[in-house]
């Protein structure tokens, strides 16, 4: 039988965390469950938000169950976005606590077991989805003087 005092006084300490620098990391899990992650810059720029749907549909196909972890670092905007896309396909979401506040990711996607993938990284694993579109130029316009002389 334990004995009730240390009991108590463990259970007063919060929680034992197994490798709690690397939870904070991550978002609050734990780097081999990451599906997908991507940077609180990348988070906040408008083409990840857009093809955010996508991506979590492919990897819902793919992987059961998927949570996702919201940097508190982000603005309020952008991470009710996030939820709200979040949900609208019946995933789970939620903003991490303020301890993660210093993580470098804006988003992570994972699962509750070893995804085995390598790297984690949005834009190496969608590449054709975050390709810069290249402005393509009309043909050159003469000038008055070429027209003239040519």
């Amino acid at each position: 039988m334990t004995d009730i005092n240390k009991t108590i006084l463990e259970k007063a300490a919060g929680p034992t965390r197994f490798n709690p620098d690397e939870q904070r990391r991550f978002l609050e899990t734990y780097e081999e469950r990451v599906i997908a992650s991507c940077t609180l810059e990348e988070a906040r720029d408008k083409m990840y938000l857009e093809q955010y749907s996508t991506i979590l549909t492919d990897i819902s196909d793919r992987f059961h169950p998927v949570l996702v972890k919201i940097s508190p670092a982000l603005d309020e905007n952008s991470q009710l976005q996030y939820l709200k896309k979040t949900k609208e396909l019946g995933l789970v979401a939620s903003i991490v606590s303020d301890d993660c506040r210093h993580s470098p990711f804006g988003l992570i996607i994972h699962t509750d077991h070893p995804s085995g993938i390598s790297p984690t990284d949005m834009n190496l694993q969608y590449p054709i989805l975050f390709e810069k579109k290249e402005e393509t130029a009309g043909p050159e316009k003469k000038s008055f003087w070429k027209r003239l002389f040519s």
